[in-house]
């Protein structure tokens, strides 16, 4: 999953002028959008009690956190001396490969608290499905959706 997007409505003010230049239309409907591509990469997070937004892993493969945006359970585990919260990501769609897919709950990710230039958040990933390997041109990884499976 490379990207998320939520209804405009469920954004506060407030941080959309930190990102300014993501709200889409989709078919009449306003939306923001943050994608992995986005400079700087930032997804939204359910964290205490308000959504806010965290850097999206790390863009830089020779530093102290894991490249990429993205963590098996297994890179969890690893990560425990970076004391990894467990978060939701809210997000009514997915995007990967170019292809949308409808997200009921949220997207579960990690969050590294205690890192410099602020907290990280990470989308939690596990092997993809035979659907979603098909939908998304053989993506092994898929994210781990909250109370769904695709």
């Amino acid at each position: 999953m490379t990207g998320i997007a939520l209804p405009l409505s469920e954004v506060p003010l407030d941080l959309l002028d930190a990102v300014p230049g993501r709200v889409y239309d989709r078919s009449g409907q306003r939306e923001v959008q943050f994608h992995w591509w986005h400079t700087p990469a930032v997804l939204p997070v359910q964290w205490c009690g308000r959504l806010r937004l965290f850097r999206w892993g790390s863009k830089h493969r020779r530093g102290r956190l894991p490249y990429g945006g993205w963590v098996t359970e297994d890179q969890v585990r690893q990560l425990a001396g970076g004391r990894p919260e467990p978060v939701m990501i809210p997000a009514n769609l997915g995007h990967c490969r170019g292809t949308w897919f409808v997200i009921s709950a949220g997207v579960r990710g990690v969050v590294l608290p205690d890192v410099p230039g602020g907290p990280v958040v990470y989308v939690l990933v596990r092997p993809s499905t035979n659907y979603y390997r098909n939908m998304t041109e053989q993506e092994p990884l898929m994210p781990v959706l909250v109370d769904q499976v695709i």
